[in-house]
């Protein structure tokens, strides 16, 4: 049994936190002062994504082109918002983003010996193709 009152909460008791299908729940106050439960990304569960990322661009960086490993990855990354994008978590879900944009990075430039992007390059290449951007698809509160 864990302590979720929010009336503990404004009296300066520290309150608990759990986790369910992939969010910790917590209480927190809103810019306008209520008190409301939150939901955040659970930090196994953004690690153990952010892992299956890199298992999969290190399994196809070899088999396809660029064009579609980047198609099948903003996919991916579109499924990942629409999962996690609920309210008080889009920091948790662009952390997510800017994580795995750098592990793409990272795997792509190892299909040849010699560098297939530099930072630059990449920039204007996600300029022109642009990774689905962090928003809330879920109001909670």
């Amino acid at each position: 049994m864990i302590s979720f009152n929010k009336k503990q909460y404004e009296a300066g008791k520290k309150q608990g936190s759990f986790d369910f299908l992939g969010f910790t729940f917590y209480l927190g106050k809103t810019r306008a002062g209520q008190i409301v439960p939150k939901a955040r990304t659970k930090k196994k569960s953004f690690r153990a994504k952010l892992k299956r990322v890199k298992e999969w661009i290190m399994e196809v960086k070899d088999k396809y082109d660029l064009h579609k490993i980047w198609n099948i990855f903003c996919a991916k990354i579109r499924g990942h918002i629409q999962y996690y994008g609920v309210s008080f978590n889009c920091g948790m879900v662009d952390s997510f983003i800017y994580e795995a944009i750098q592990i793409i990075f990272k795997w792509l430039n190892r299909r040849s010996q010699k560098k297939s992007f530099n930072w630059e390059q990449f920039q204007l290449f996600m300029g022109k193709y642009p990774p689905p951007r962090a928003k809330i698809t879920v109001r909670l509160f």
